[in-house]
């Protein structure tokens, strides 16, 4: 089930970007062709989409938690797992144990699992206001209250000048 922003950004993808490869490209469309979430509904807090940090365990063994991005918001090294990759476009809009199988270029079959979404942006709905008066943190006015209190910054050398920045 997807989202009505992770659906938009499936299709920008399928319009926009070339196929990776074939077996991709059939992903992309058997996400698109699935369930969607009416609009204004609220997202369950166990759906995984784009900016949610899931666990997930796949065929080969692997067992991870990553953030499901964009691929502009990726660096390669980091948490985060690009919906154009297999596992990260597989895993999108799957719930809570639920699984997923789809065919590699290299001709196997492959298939992933997602274990437990850790965080979900847009899970619950919008979050309830407080009261005007709970909102409103008490505090106190103090005048001059830092004057005896003299910030000297520091360096390598010491308190004072140092010797500049031609000693870089």
């Amino acid at each position: 089930m997807l989202t009505a922003r992770d659906g938009y950004v499936l299709e920008k993808m399928l319009r926009d970007w070339p196929p990776l490869t074939d077996e991709w490209l059939a992903l992309l469309k058997r996400k698109l062709s699935g369930g969607r979430l009416p609009a204004g509904a609220r997202v369950p807090a166990d759906l995984a989409m784009i900016d949610a940090r899931v666990t997930f365990r796949c065929e080969s063994g692997l067992s991870d938690t990553r953030t499901l991005c964009l691929p502009g918001t990726y660096a390669p090294g980091s948490a985060f797992l690009p919906v154009t990759t297999f596992y990260g476009l597989a895993l999108l809009g799957l719930r809570e144990g639920q699984a997923m199988t789809f065919d590699r270029p290299e001709g196997r079959r492959d298939w992933i699992v997602l274990e437990k979404v850790l965080f979900q942006p847009a899970a619950g709905g919008p979050v309830p206001e407080a009261p005007a008066e709970a909102a409103r943190a008490p505090f106190r006015v103090i005048a001059g209250g830092l004057t005896e209190r003299a910030f000297t910054a520091a360096n390598e050398n010491g308190p004072g000048q140092g010797p500049g920045p031609s000693a870089a």
